[in-house]
């Protein structure tokens, strides 16, 4: 279990200088690193907890590859670096759902239109975001399961 932390960790934890997202047409490429150095993010007092849980993620997932590394339990920092992408996309649907019955709009969810989007941005998803997505999710498999064993 070690080795898939300190693995899914420098995994996510590299998408952090990696690129996401290469535009179409010309545009800077899009990676944390890069939107932090833009001053498109940036941690603050004031800065929105959406922020401080993004980054974060980013710190979880280093520390919890160190730490399986010395052969530590790290179950607890691979379980936060892995929950801090499911806990943004969950905010982010449902302040998309809000938004859109404050606006009135009669639009349902409609899961087509999804998968029309993800087909399109496929063409310009980078190996940061894999890194990023599939780091995550083994990190929350294997914190789950790491704190599910010790009971």
């Amino acid at each position: 279990m070690r080795a898939i932390i300190f693995l899914a960790g420098a995994a996510m934890a590299a998408s952090w200088a990696l690129v996401w997202i290469e535009p179409p047409f010309a545009g800077a490429d899009i990676s944390p690193m890069a939107l932090v150095q833009r001053g498109s993010l940036s941690l603050s007092a004031d800065a929105a907890w959406q922020v401080w849980v993004f980054l974060g993620g980013f710190v979880a997932a280093a520390l919890a590859a160190l730490s399986a590394l010395r052969g530590r339990g790290s179950a607890l920092l691979a379980l936060a670096a892995g929950l801090s992408p499911v806990v943004l996309v969950g905010e982010a649907v449902i302040r998309a759902d809000g938004l859109r019955r404050d606006l009135g709009l009669p639009v349902p969810f409609d899961f087509g239109d999804l998968a029309r989007s993800w087909d399109l941005m496929q063409d310009f998803i980078r190996a940061g975001f894999w890194a990023y997505a599939v780091g995550a999710g083994l990190l929350l498999i294997a914190g789950l399961s790491g704190l599910v064993s010790r009971r």
